[in-house]
């Protein structure tokens, strides 16, 4: 791997040392409702300052994309870092270890790097393009499943009313007799390194995705083999309503299934 990446998990680790901090001390957490329904704490804030002044310090000038505070920095440079600080607040903030921050770097407009580390687990994601994937130093790939019989997929479903009509959850329950079961951590970046390591078979969130939700996830899952779409199997990192991942025969099926519920 390039040293930019090792460069960046190890930041990754010691902010992860501040969320461990902070579930150590519940009392230090404070909880503010966003104007969307979701939450943010005031340790996400806090794991995002670090991340930002660090990249700096590394003696980056560049531009940035975070969930909490937006876009901000060189908008002349050809790098653009992305970071959401705790992908999974919901579960943080109730103890729940499926959570992780997410770090991704985007050269002109391409995602080359991506990092996605879990302080709970430990378990540390890492890519970059052209280098393979990683998980804590060995490399990964995806489940190489060939039929949707037996396989685990994560769906997010909280925001599928927006885009699938009401045939749409008949076709989930029929799904659920095909396959193993269904699985959804609660954070989509987490899901998807789940995706790139093979520990699950294929994904699917509606509504809710951010850039900063799955741009780390989406360098990671690619290099570990998976393919990475919207709906219309256009790989638009920027625009994406539905995503929709597998490896190169399961994807394909999960899109065809899909799309033919789609308002």
């Amino acid at each position: 791997m390039k040293p930019i990446v090792n460069a960046v998990t190890i930041l990754a680790r010691k902010a992860g040392k501040i969320i461990l901090q902070a579930q150590n001390d519940l009392s230090s957490i404070k909880i503010t409702k966003k104007s969307n329904n979701t939450f943010m704490s005031n340790i996400d804030v806090a794991v995002e300052d670090f991340l930002v002044d660090n990249i700096k310090k590394l003696g980056f000038d560049d531009y940035f994309i975070t969930e909490e505070a937006g876009e901000f920095g060189n908008k002349e440079s050809k790098f653009t870092w992305i970071i959401d600080p705790i992908d999974g607040t919901n579960n943080f903030i109730h103890g729940l270890p499926h959570c992780c921050i997410s770090i991704a770097l985007k050269k002109d407009d391409e995602l080359v790097l991506g990092v996605i580390y879990n302080p709970f687990l430990d378990l540390m994601f890492s890519a970059y393009k052209g280098q393979g994937a990683q998980l804590n130093g060995k490399k990964i790939r995806v489940a190489q499943s060939k039929e949707l019989d037996n396989t685990l997929i994560s769906a997010s479903l909280k925001y599928s009313r927006k885009i699938f009509n009401d045939s749409y959850v008949a076709e989930l329950i029929k799904l659920q007799q095909q396959i193993a079961g269904y699985r959804y951590s609660g954070s989509i970046a987490m899901d998807m390194a789940y995706l790139a390591a093979g520990y699950i078979d294929g994904l699917w969130a509606c509504g809710s995705v951010k850039l900063w939700d799955i741009a780390a996830g989406y360098v990671i899952a690619k290099e570990a083999g998976a393919i990475v779409t919207d709906i219309k199997g256009i790989s638009d990192i920027d625009n994406l309503e539905v995503i929709v991942a597998g490896n190169k025969k399961i994807q394909p099926k999960l899109i065809k299934l899909l799309a033919k519920h789609v308002k």
